[in-house]
């Protein structure tokens, strides 16, 4: 009957970590302020307490680790990914899963018709429309390196009122789509040799859950171990200890 137990609690244990983190895509948690001086295209010590993510899924191809946090008024995004161009475009679409809905959200990076200068906050109008807004929110950046990995970065207010810009008031404990989208030739970019415009009706979004509360001292992968670890250990000794007994 012990052993019973021990195995059901490790099997709900497993289930209920695997439940946790299917639930959202990236979890960001309530981390310190950025200094806009710091959004310069380089990832720096300011992401130390961002939740970080291997193999995100951008479109129209291609994996990017990303960072992500908040610290109660301003999210922050950082993305770093392989392109096949030194002069790519990147744009970040907040709560819409269909290729530039129209009035949706968004942050463009590098675009050389829309953004020369690094960073845009826009809205989207629908299949190639895009619209500067009229006010700013935010600070962003974008660098390409030598070896066309390129990174771009961005701080944005949860909740800025600007309506005619189609900004989120984006609140903690809430859940949102966000999708990253690149182009290395088209639209005033040059370069290589993907192209945006192959981007299907529905893209490949994730979400992002705004957690109220801080990043865990460890991350949930090594509590699970941990947890399973002495379960383990205690099979062990008390099966150590029967066998003494007897």
């Amino acid at each position: 009957m012990f052993f019973l137990s021990i195995a059901l609690l490790l099997l709900g244990t497993c289930a209920l970590f695997g439940i946790v983190a299917a639930q959202v895509s990236f979890n960001a948690f309530l981390g310190n302020v950025i200094v806009d001086s710091q959004i310069d295209g380089t990832i720096g010590s300011e992401w130390d307490d961002a939740s970080k993510y291997s193999n995100a899924v951008i479109n129209p191809k291609g994996t990017a680790e990303v960072w992500i946090k908040h610290d109660g008024s301003n999210l922050y995004l950082a993305v770093r990914f392989n392109v096949d161009s030194s002069n790519p475009w990147v744009a970040v679409q907040f709560a819409s899963i269909t290729c530039m809905s129209n009035n949706t959200d968004g942050a463009l990076f590098g675009h050389d018709e829309y953004a020369p200068d690094g960073y845009r906050d826009i809205h989207f109008g629908g299949i190639g429309v895009i619209t500067i807004d009229a006010v700013q929110n935010g600070v962003g950046a974008i660098s390409v390196d030598s070896s066309n990995v390129v990174t771009v970065e961005l701080k944005k207010p949860l909740n800025s009122g600007d309506i005619d810009g189609r900004d989120i008031a984006w609140l903690t404990g809430s859940t949102y789509t966000v999708v990253v989208m690149w182009d290395s030739n088209g639209d005033g970019s040059s370069g290589g040799s993907t192209s945006h415009n192959a981007v299907m009706t529905v893209l490949n979004s994730r979400t992002v859950f705004l957690n109220p509360e801080a990043i865990p001292e460890f991350p949930i992968e090594i509590a699970a171990s941990f947890m399973v670890a002495s379960l383990v250990y205690v099979i062990i000794f008390k099966r150590k200890k029967l066998k003494s007994k007897s």
